[in-house]
């Protein structure tokens, strides 16, 4: 970078011991440095998380593209070349970008393949295919404190690292071989280098770096490229008006119809063919592009056309070389290159990066636009758990400004918000706070709107990037008032800042995915105002794991019996094929002959009426970490738990009752202004609501006994005609109330009866002495910690047979 200030940097903090420009020499040796300090700060926890939901699914990829890679060294002929690029051949190697296990392109994952290649020798396979992420994150801190410090001083820049490899959620999700930390990275190279590519001398290299980063988002994961929309709109504020007036010419004009125009045309062609070829192909979930189970239309443009953009770059490049002094082609003009350089560079990037579409390009890039444009209808709804209720794909309009306030230490948002003021205050002499403001609030402001808001806060990450510069700048400033009556005053602020969040990182390791700030009580205060405790499968630390192997019985049955989770199956399948379980426990074995133990992750957006009364007994075994106030973030629970819940879920859930209406909107909103109705909560889906069986409690609270007896009687397979409160029950556990043998023997009642009859007596003592307990427990969306209730529902039941570890 060049060693001088622009124009929009003419002003920089200046650091306490400093009373000038901020000096560059030293900037890319500590750029160095810090980034080999956050990797010594990464690398050696890789292992300290548990395998969590989507990594399976990311490895399995890896697995499958790593042998098309190992192919290679056997290609001995033009033949071999061949079959190595044959269509099906690339679809089979390349699970990546298409309905199925994992629908993201393969940037990501093949990122993490490369660290498990140069470190998988010396470390165990999911951390060494964690490296990618890790590295991929101190390289983010790096850049960003790079840039920060060349312009404003170090004690900014090194504020801003810190910031960012101290914030919890951070520090947890770079351990994860996932898509996210790869799009934090490269939203915010995309976003530097484009503001370096704007105001730098001599900056061609970063416009054209610019669009690679953006066909690399686009290979990455399809919200990565949203780093486009504050770009356009940085420039249609910031550059737009200046080509109107007399300076811009028609030169400036002439040079952009022509390059753009030139670039678009091939653009918009094959973006018409997708729009046309989306209508005859069927929907993702049922066009298999591997079997060819759907007739393959006939596609004439080739993928090649993504090319043509670059082609017309060069082209471009090589005229202005040719007439540096026409004022047309001989002009440096950094925002319309800057266009051009996305136009020529991200969509070939784009192509050449995934093999999967190196062959019926244009048929495979429809599928996987139809899959992304059309997220809700083409892949199952993702539950979300908010301030105490259940919603599908999208969240209340505030939901991401409010799950940053309460996952980002307060110190550091408070440092930020400092930062923003302080950056709005300067707004006419430097344009980089604003800048970075629009970046920050792009994401909460998307999700404002009908936008998918699942899994907590991973999707707002590059907010996080923008908001820890705002702390190093709020730092700094803070800091020179401070250092006005005691020395060292930018020091003690930078540590008033980071010790605090470092000791939260500390405290909490390695449960990081659910660190929650003071601000809402910590993870315990979170999780009573009905936020998610727990959700990746992190919880299944190696220490967990380890006692786990220690405790459970030979040949013990281990499963979920829960639907809702049932994609995470594979998280047990590779930790028991990678030797982190006992070989002889039996997974998601469903005999029906007697009860399994059953894993229970405090996943409370998954639960479910059976779960949520198991969650309620007592544990077999309970991982209850300090680091998360003691909250029980996982239970196994043994069969004679297993079956109460059963039982008692049978007994009490019921159909959900119709959705109460929701918050309506004013007639001046749906008439003038359709799109705030959000702000009403019109257009949310809600779960369904929570109810229990109203009949059943009646009959425990006004008639126990015969209650009791007609349990038993059933328990002890003795219904006999004239038993009238046998029938009735009878009918009440049978969903049809077909209470035939027949029928009786291929039902849940029937599995119950056979596997642990006495169960369904249990259950009835448990309603009969706390009803209200099993109500309460029933109606709330997420767990329900015993201790509020009154202790376990099965308290007063005798000891269970099996011995607690």
């Amino acid at each position: 970078m060049p060693d001088h200030p622009t124009p929009n940097q003419q002003q920089p903090i200046a650091t306490a011991g400093q009373g000038g420009e901020p000096s560059h020499r030293w900037s890319w040796p500590a750029s160095v440095l810090v980034f080999a300090l956050a990797l010594a700060a990464l690398a050696p926890t890789a292992g300290d998380f548990g395998v969590t939901w989507d990594e399976p699914a990311y490895r399995y990829s890896q697995v499958i593209s790593a042998q098309w890679w190992r192919q290679w060294a056997s290609v001995r002929s033009w033949g071999d070349v061949q079959a190595q690029l044959d269509p099906d051949a690339l679809l089979y190697y390349w699970p990546y970008a298409r309905f199925g296990i994992n629908f993201h392109p393969p940037l990501a994952g093949q990122v993490s393949l490369a660290g498990r290649a140069v470190v998988g020798s010396w470390m165990k396979d999911y951390p060494s295919r964690r490296m990618g992420s890790i590295v991929e994150f101190a390289l983010t801190i790096a850049i960003g404190c790079h840039f920060l410090s060349r312009r404003y001083g170090p004690a900014a820049g090194l504020v801003m690292a810190g910031s960012l490899l101290f914030m919890p959620r951070l520090y947890g999700q770079a351990h994860l071989l996932d898509t996210d930390i790869p799009g934090l990275f490269l939203w915010a190279a995309t976003a530097l280098a484009f503001w370096n590519g704007l105001h730098e001398p001599n900056a061609r290299r970063w416009r054209v770096l610019v669009g690679v980063l953006l066909g690399l988002a686009f290979l990455e994961k399809t919200a990565a490229v949203a780093v486009l929309l504050p770009i356009l709109a940085w420039m249609t504020v910031a550059c737009l008006p200046s080509a109107f007036t007399w300076k811009a010419g028609r030169a400036a004009w002439i040079d952009a119809a022509f390059t753009l125009g030139l670039m678009l045309l091939p653009l918009g062609a094959a973006f018409v063919e997708i729009q046309m070829l989306q209508r005859r192909l069927p929907p993702p979930s049922q066009a298999d592009l591997y079997f060819q189970t759907f007739p393959r239309p006939q596609v004439a443009m080739p993928g090649a056309i993504l090319a043509v953009p670059l082609v017309v770059w060069s082209l471009r490049r090589l005229l202005a070389r040719r007439r540096p002094g026409s004022p047309i082609w001989g002009v440096e003009r950094p925002a319309l290159e800057t266009l051009a350089a996305i136009a020529a560079f991200a969509p070939v990037v784009g192509w050449l990066g995934n093999p999967a579409w190196w062959r019926e390009t244009i048929v495979r890039m429809t599928h996987y636009y139809t899959l992304t444009n059309d997220r809700q209808g083409a892949l199952p709804d993702i539950l979300i758990l908010y301030a105490g209720q259940i919603y599908k794909y999208s969240l209340p309009w505030h939901n991401g400004w409010v799950l940053a306030a309460i996952t980002v230490p307060p110190t550091i948002l408070a440092a930020g918000l400092a930062g923003i003021a302080w950056g709005l205050r300067r707004v006419r002499t430097d344009r980089i706070p604003v800048y970075f403001l629009l970046h920050l609030a792009i994401l909460p402001f998307l999700r404002m709107f009908h936008t998918p808001a699942h899994d907590g806060v991973r999707l707002l990450l590059p907010s996080f990037f923008f908001l820890a510069a705002f702390a190093g700048w709020g730092t700094v400033w803070i800091g020179r008032a401070v250092a006005r009556r005691i020395r060292w005053g930018v020091v003690m602020t930078a540590a008033l800042v980071l010790a605090p969040a470092l000791v939260s990182l500390v405290r909490i390791h390695p449960y990081e995915l659910s660190y929650y700030n003071a601000l809402i009580g910590g993870p315990s205060g979170a999780w009573r105002r009905g936020f998610e405790m727990t959700y990746w499968y992190d919880a299944l630390t190696p220490s967990v794991l380890e006692e786990l192997d220690r405790k459970l019985p030979q040949g013990a049955e281990l499963d979920f019996l829960n639907k809702k989770t049932e994609s995470s199956m594979q998280v047990l399948n590779d930790l028991q094929a990678l030797g982190h379980l006992r070989p002889d426990i039996l997974l998601f074995r469903r005999s029906g002959e007697h009860f399994p133990f059953v894993l229970l992750l405090t996943q409370d957006s998954k639960a479910t009426a059976f779960t949520r009364l198991l969650f309620a007994m007592k544990p077999w075994f309970a991982s209850e970490p300090r680091q998360l106030d003691g909250l029980r973030v996982l239970t196994i629970a043994d069969p004679v738990a297993v079956s109460r819940a059963w039982a008692l879920s049978m007994l009490v859930d019921a159909p959900a009752p119709p959705r109460r209406d929701l918050p309506v909107a004013p007639e001046w909103v749906h008439a003038y202004a359709p799109i705030l109705r959000r702000f009403w909560g019109e257009g949310l889906q809600l779960d369904d609501p929570l109810t229990f069986n109203s009949v059943v409690f009646d009959w425990a609270r006004t008639d126990p006994e015969g209650l009791k007896a007609a349990a038993r009687r059933i328990a002890e397979l003795k219904p006999e005609p004239e038993d009238a409160n046998a029938t009735r029950l009878s009918r009440m556990l049978m969903p049809d109330g077909d209470v035939t043998p027949q029928a009786i023997n291929k039902s849940l009642l029937g599995q119950l009866v056979a596997a642990r009859p006495e169960a369904l007596v249990e259950a009835v003592d448990i309603l009969i002495a706390h009803p209200d307990a099993v109500a309460s427990v029933l109606t709330r969306y997420g767990y329900t910690d015993p201790a509020t209730v009154g202790g376990y529902l099965d308290r007063d039941q005798v000891e269970e047979r099996i011995a607690r570890p």
